[in-house]
């Protein structure tokens, strides 16, 4: 893993929907001060792809376009946080390739955990094109970490510092 600072890094958080993504990458920001977040659904309103298809082609355009920009940022020396689906085995290789210390962590929670958590009620209704059902997900095949939704919060965040090698989050 690639960690030089003068580039800045990115930590790629990835998942289904309902696995807990989004929560970690704030934990994560929280403990990482003037680290910049870029959340899925934030990005896809900002970026005016709302509008877009969620047909596995748009996905995969809408995902490199993340991580172009996650790039961007981290090579101005930025800790940068991407909370995403992005399931595609060739945008792992790419962001692996392209982006200064990548740290990719894959949240492999259990479908009845994340239905149980659906924040979006995407597991109740008639959803086209959703990620792991209609559209495949090409789950990370070589994931630097890789969390099962049985940590805590806590020490899910503990060990995404361990692995970056931060010292754990203060309770001041």
């Amino acid at each position: 893993m690639q960690t030089s600072r003068k580039n800045g890094r990115v930590f790629w958080i990835t998942g289904l929907s309902g696995a807990g993504k989004t929560t970690l990458a704030r934990a994560l920001q929280q403990a990482l001060p003037g680290s910049l977040l870029l959340d899925g659904d934030e990005l896809r309103e900002a970026l005016g792809a709302s509008r877009q298809g969620f047909d596995a082609e748009s996905r995969r355009r809408l995902a490199l376009s993340y991580a172009r920009l996650a790039g961007l940022l981290a090579r101005q020396g930025a800790t940068v946080i991407v909370a995403t689906i992005s399931l595609f085995h060739e945008l792992h290789a790419w962001n692996r390739a392209n982006l200064p210390g990548y740290v990719e962590i894959f949240l492999d929670v259990p479908e009845a955990v994340r239905r149980g958590r659906d924040p979006k009620g995407l597991y109740a209704g008639n959803v086209r094109h959703m990620a792991g059902g209609e559209v495949k997900a090409e789950l990370p095949l070589a994931p630097h970490l890789r969390l099962t939704g049985g940590e805590s919060l806590e020490e899910a965040l503990a060990l995404v510092l361990e692995l970056a090698g931060e010292p754990a989050a203060r309770n001041d």
